[in-house]
């Protein structure tokens, strides 16, 4: 009754205007959430969907904070920064729904790993409509789930509508719980209206997840009375099956029930839906009187990220060492996760082929031996499954339990782009800053003739996804110490190394770089944010990262016989970037030139020339120059490879150019 009383004074108080946005509305389902929620305990979890206010409540948000947050309030249960799709708390267990069709899929095992990790026996049930059963995430959550033996309770809120397009005509197989079979859990489909039903259906799957034996599938056949939003109609529903299923509406047949076999009285019955009406017109009050929220915060970064990007100096080049500790890139990232997996025990690596014994340690060899050190269960190989690795890597994270996920190759990400984009960099801001997701993913990037899906370099794209920071690396020194950062930060970062600049030796036919160069033996920490000047120099400016680095190094000293003296500095870091440091650079030398493998076009070279041309108007000696890949999918053959990427030539052709002006 508090589900139904408080969605049908959403709905009048929408229609009067009083509620910004949409809304999606859940009665009709009321016997789902309070069947599930009533086994759960207060340290069990629940994912929810873009229909979440009975979730909630069922959970047991206070129905104030979800009146509030759907009023657009600064009193809501997240501040107004979640709305009607995005309601959550986790003081009660709710992650803030997921309102992509089937995205809290992939999260839920990796809430469900972390809690494992823990050592708890808490649960998570995921709720999710009929439509997601048609989504990866559906099969990649469940299998991954199924797989490591999670305590993930699955259930499919059935109301036969995808939005308005009967679910029976986007598949052949319209019983989702048959799916179960194919996953090796146990399946059920119950009456979805009637609550007992699925109270217990919920508490067999809780009891069997809590001994350790793993996920089940639930499939509730049940019917939502209203239409998908508050803009649907409904005119794709015939009137003769709205009848049918309204009349079976649990919210009266239950009393009715109770009353019938003498559990509680007519007298009780009638208390309990006085105080749910009381309960919701308080809730209504609170929201209408409580105060919006101030405007200036809108753009506060500490809500964005657990660490907000502060200014730092920027660093001068790299220091020298004894020959024993030259080490590769590879080396010294697998130092870095070694050193940080000792010092934080709840730190978890997931990937295909990390830990399998014998195994590559990674697509590049970076985890080899961590699997024998630290164990399988911390060192976790997972199915070929981008959506559910990186759900997973999230969700152990919102749990408190880092996790590196790493998908061999950068051009994989694109897998996952709704796990890295909708919920990895935006689950703190949703949540009101009361989430942090500290997870570190490992992309290696870059052309090395292995044609167009394996040789991309997208780390300009999630510069302009807020929420996560991004990190370059290109030389052993700052991979192990911007590692050991990433891996500390409360905040999503993603980090792109290079193919060719893993191994320790030059070899002709790959086009590997030698890389090494002195790393401290003792534990470090490079600054978030930290550029590296590699070479100073007063006559131009040239940034650049990978192999564009040393090709622009190797032209800064041939020049300098010729008495350039050009300042080549690496930005490490595209975000949070280090404005100051380049600022500073440009501003002694009133000329830039930038060097990337990203495509031209979109590149972060057009960022950082703008904001340089900007800052810079009418005092540059020289427009500022871009030198990048040619904007065209990367060719295998290697004579093609090499005439996409920017060369030895372009670059000091480009100096020369610059410096003529």
């Amino acid at each position: 009754m508090l589900i139904r009383e408080f969605e049908q004074t959403a709905y009048l108080r929408y229609l009067q205007g009083e509620i910004p946005g949409t809304l999606h509305q859940y009665q009709g389902q009321e016997a789902v959430a309070v069947g599930v929620c009533s086994t759960l305990r207060a340290d069990d979890w629940i994912t929810s969907t873009h229909r979440p206010h009975g979730h909630a409540l069922a959970k047991g948000m206070d129905p104030k904070l979800a009146m509030a947050e759907i009023y657009g309030k600064a009193s809501g249960c997240l501040g107004a920064r979640g709305g009607s799709m995005h309601l959550g708390d986790p003081q009660i267990g709710m992650l803030p729904s997921i309102a992509i069709v089937g995205g809290g899929i992939t999260l839920a095992p990796g809430l469900a790993l972390g809690l494992v990790r823990q050592g708890t026996d808490s649960v998570v049930a995921c709720f999710f409509g009929d439509g997601a059963v048609n989504e990866g995430a559906f099969h990649e959550g469940v299998n991954i789930a199924a797989a490591m033996n999670l305590p993930v309770v699955f259930v499919c809120e059935n109301n036969l509508y995808s939005a308005s397009t009967p679910f029976a005509e986007t598949t052949r197989n319209a019983d989702v719980s048959s799916r179960g079979a194919a996953y090796g859990i146990p399946s059920e489909r119950i009456d979805g209206m009637d609550v007992l039903a699925v109270r217990g259906a919920a508490t067999r799957a809780v009891e069997r997840a809590r001994r350790g034996e793993g996920p089940t599938l639930i499939e509730c056949l049940t019917y939502r009375f209203v239409g998908h939003s508050r803009s649907d109609a409904r005119g794709y529903r015939q009137k003769d099956e709205e009848a049918q299923w309204r009349a079976r509406d649990p919210v009266k047949r239950f009393p009715d029930w109770l009353v019938a076999h003498e559990i509680a009285s007519a007298a009780e019955v009638e208390d309990s839906i006085a105080r749910a009406k009381a309960a919701v017109a308080e809730a209504l009050s609170f929201a209408q009187q409580a105060p919006l929220p101030d405007s200036a915060t809108a753009a506060d970064l500490a809500v964005v990220y657990g660490a907000p990007p502060q200014p730092v100096e920027t660093a001068g080049p790299l220091a020298d060492g004894p020959e024993e500790r030259l080490l590769s890139i590879a080396e010294a990232l697998r130092e870095a996760i070694a050193e940080e997996m000792t010092a934080n025990e709840r730190l978890l690596l997931l990937g295909e082929d990390i830990g399998v014994p014998g195994g590559w340690g990674g697509a590049f060899g970076v985890y080899g031996g961590l699997a024998e050190h630290f164990g399988r269960e911390r060192v976790i190989d997972t199915p070929i499954s981008e959506k559910a690795l990186l759900g997973a890597a999230i969700g152990a994270a919102v749990t408190g339990c880092p996790a590196l996920p790493d998908l061999q190759y950068a051009d994989f990400v694109f897998e996952a782009m709704d796990e890295v984009a909708n919920e990895a960099a935006k689950l703190r801001a949703m949540s009101n800053g009361a989430l942090t997701v500290p997870i570190v993913l490992r992309c290696p990037v870059g052309a090395s003739q292995r044609g167009a899906q394996h040789s991309q370099n997208p780390e300009s794209i999630f510069m302009h996804i807020p929420g996560l920071k991004v990190l370059c690396i290109s030389d052993p020194y700052t991979a192990k110490g911007a590692m050991r950062a990433a891996l500390q930060d409360p905040d999503p970062v993603l980090v792109f190394e290079h193919k060719l600049l893993y191994g320790a030796k030059r070899r002709k036919e790959s086009g590997s770089i030698d890389t090494r160069a002195f790393v401290p033996e003792t534990e470090y920490v490079l600054p978030v944010g930290q550029a590296r000047v590699r070479r100073r120099g007063d006559d131009l400016s040239i940034l650049a990262t990978f192999t564009q680095l040393y090709a622009s190094l190797d032209v800064a000293d041939e020049l300098a016989g010729d008495g350039v003296s050009c300042e080549v500095i690496d930005p490490i870091w595209l975000a949070p970037f280090d404005w100051e440091g380049i600022m500073a650079s440009v501003g002694r030398t009133r000329r830039l030139i930038i060097v990337h493998e990203a495509p031209l076009t979109g590149g972060w070279g057009a960022e950082v020339a703008a904001r340089v041309s900007a800052e810079f108007h009418g005092h540059l000696l020289a427009p500022v120059v871009r030198l990048a890949s040619k904007d065209v999918p990367m060719p295998f053959a290697p004579t093609l490879e090499a005439a996409v990427l920017p060369s030895r030539e372009e670059i000091r052709a480009a100096v020369q150019t610059v410096l003529a002006n």
